[in-house]
């Protein structure tokens, strides 16, 4: 328990790495590495859902491909050039375009960088118990090497989620980077299914620039069947994006200077389901176990992020210094009428969320969201327990970096709520590791 907690605290640091692609294009609060983690595992399982790949190995690879840039750091392509800085007008020309290398550039880069990756993974797992150690090293290198077809995938579909977010923060206009991103994409994918993807993004979101990227996608025999479906896709992939830029509102309601995004949050709780439900003793359903901890929150999108404290600071009025410094109380009769209050704003959110998806895709995400919330599956109940230590941990991290922060409200929820043995082992490690 000791070294799982060291790695999850050492995974957390993506949660305040901004991806450095976007600090050179001079965007002013880039998405952290997480947020991209985050959006390429739900991208990895509904569009690998598609093309009939193992959806579990599909969302581990994603999950884990960044874990390494904790010691290795985030590289682009620009890294070619050394440093530069969009403030510069001669950068500024680079910055502009894709990255042109030749084959050989191109895998003496990537030795270099596998090479660099690896000593940051060994560093990274080198205490963990030896099935967790080889399941992460496996499927990073699997990632690396694109063994398997899951991994190929995986690593095109990587490329596909820069891109919608350039989109996100350029648009598609030439003039502020919109090509460059395109021309890196179009460069290394090939699946058929993501072809007819990228040609629907191309279609949706590039209908004014369309002559500036030449001639259009080729897309497969069965694009028309499929196309209103990767549309639904997109749509989904695009709107759950806000996630990754909404600040944890209860960090900012205790006055956090940098909190924790949603997103951030659902990577943490997303890398601690697998690592507490990966042991053989136990009987949970993996995959199910990580599509759950993907969706728990995206109702967020829609109803923004909530606090316990919401009613109590709208309708005391004590200072809310003194009311967060405790968790909040409430009777049975408070309790049963908030969580009814609350759930009936969430389900209304993944109605409309889980509509953009529609077929059997949007119904497996409303009732993961509905088992999570109601614990009535094993994992839903094992994965509320967890979701508090994954919010406690975060809580610890504050404590040690600001004296003025205390945790002690959620060690108290931590301890009103948890009732199975991995709760309470954690604990009693994070107590020794923290005080």
């Amino acid at each position: 328990m000791k070294n799982i907690l060291n790695f999850l605290i050492e995974a957390n640091k993506l949660k305040e790495m901004p991806r450095t692609g976007w600090v050179l294009m001079g965007v002013k609060k880039p998405e952290f590495i997480t947020g991209h983690v985050f959006r390429l595992t739900v991208a990895a399982w509904l569009m690998g859902e598609k093309a009939g790949l193992n959806i579990e190995r599909a969302m581990k690879i994603a999950l884990f491909h960044d874990l390494g840039e904790v010691y290795a750091g985030d590289a682009t392509p620009f890294d070619y050039y050394g440093g530069l800085s969009r403030k510069k007008k001669k950068d500024e020309k680079l910055l502009m375009k894709w990255v042109r290398l030749s084959k050989e550039e191109k895998k003496k880069r990537a030795r270099a960088r596998t090479n660099k990756e690896t000593k940051a993974f060994l560093k990274l797992t080198k205490n963990l118990e030896p099935k967790l150690k080889n399941e992460i090293h496996a499927h990073w290198y699997d990632y690396e090497k694109r063994m398997s077809k899951e991994a190929r995938f995986v690593k095109q579909l990587d490329k596909i989620e820069t891109l919608l977010q350039s989109i996100e923060y350029f648009g598609s206009d030439n003039s502020t980077g919109g090509t460059s991103w395109w021309e890196g994409t179009k460069e290394i994918v090939e699946d058929p299914l993501l072809l007819d993807f990228l040609a629907v993004i191309q279609r949706r979101l590039y209908r004014r620039y369309r002559r500036i990227f030449g001639e259009k996608i080729k897309v497969s025999k069965t694009f028309k069947k499929r196309e209103k479906e990767l549309i639904h896709i997109l749509d989904f992939l695009l709107e759950i994006g806000k996630l990754k830029h909404m600040p944890r509102l209860y960090w900012m309601i205790r006055g956090v200077k940098k909190p924790e995004t949603v997103a951030g949050h659902i990577f943490t709780l997303t890398l601690m389901a697998w690592v507490f439900g990966t042991p053989q003793k136990r009987t949970y359903k993996m995959e199910k176990l990580l599509k759950m901890a993907l969706v728990h929150e995206l109702s967020a999108v829609y109803t923004g992020d909530s606090t316990p404290y919401g009613r109590i600071l709208r309708r005391t009025k004590e200072k809310k210094e003194k009311i967060l410094e405790k968790w909040p109380r409430l009777s049975r009769k408070e309790k049963m009428r908030k969580f009814i209050d609350d759930f009936r704003k969430e389900r209304k959110a993944f109605k409309r969320l889980s509509a953009r998806l529609r077929g059997p895709s949007g119904k497996e995400i409303f009732k993961l969201w509905h088992e999570y919330r109601t614990k009535n599956s094993v994992e839903g109940r094992f994965l509320s327990q967890l979701n508090v230590m994954a919010v406690l941990l975060q809580a610890l991290s504050y404590e040690e970096q600001d004296k003025k922060f205390s945790a002690a409200p959620i060690w108290e929820w931590a301890f009103e709520v948890s009732d199975n043995p991995v709760n309470f082992e954690l604990i009693e490690e994070m107590k020794k590791r923290f005080y």
